[in-house]
């Protein structure tokens, strides 16, 4: 199911999400394929002007008190993420690295070439792996720019190892920024059932086409 709304307000009942895989703006004001000519710029997405947080106390609502929240976020933006993951009464349990094996841009004399993303891990109540205890290091090389479909896409390898270590077959994972769809397509091939939203029409459109075969 993919929804159109706004993830301020998610149209889940209490308790009834197995998994949340969020991929936030993270308040950096993004801008993809900066290195090439303007006219090919993609369009930001929205919300990146400050980081994105007011949703997390409606994940909080609707996540199983057995279940699992996965957050994305930066090293510069990581606290304000933490900070109101706590206040929505979600238990900070481990911080993840994605490491994407592939140095970012940024200022190449000042700062180190990054390779990572953080990931915050929390749960609501009582949570237990459902097999073995994964590593906090996570690797999935980073798409090419040519690869993108959306400015923010996450490998579907990615996906799979959070859904895999995070989950048991059947449950039920919920993305509030489906974006271009892909923790969806990583739940179908691990046979779970998901539902994915976005405030922006234009890819809850993509998304809903890309996991029902349809065009994108």
């Amino acid at each position: 199911m993919i929804i159109n709304a706004d993830s301020a307000s998610i149209p889940l009942k209490d308790d009834s999400v197995d998994l949340i895989i969020a991929d936030p703006p993270y308040g950096i004001n993004y801008q993809s394929a900066r290195r090439t000519d303007r006219a090919q710029w993609k369009p930001k997405i929205l919300n990146d002007k400050t980081p994105c947080v007011a949703w997390i106390g409606e994940a909080a609502r609707v996540l199983h008190p057995a279940g699992a929240f996965i957050c994305f976020c930066r090293w510069d933006t990581a606290e304000s993420f933490r900070s109101s993951i706590v206040r929505a009464g979600l238990l900070v349990r481990s911080q993840v690295i994605w490491d994407r094996e592939v140095r970012g841009m940024g200022n190449l004399k000042a700062s180190f070439g990054p390779c990572h993303d953080i990931l915050w891990f929390a749960t609501k109540g009582y949570f237990s792996f459902p097999a073995k205890r994964p590593k906090s290091v996570l690797r999935a090389k980073r798409l090419a720019g040519s690869q993108l479909d959306h400015p923010n896409q996450k490998p579907v390898d990615l996906m799979l190892q959070l859904i895999e270590v995070l989950s048991f077959p059947n449950a039920l994972v919920l993305d509030p920024f489906v974006g271009s769809g892909t923790t969806g397509q990583a739940a179908k091939m691990m046979g779970r059932r998901f539902i994915g939203i976005d405030l922006d029409p234009k890819w809850a459109r993509f998304s809903y086409n890309r996991l029902n075969g349809g065009e994108k």
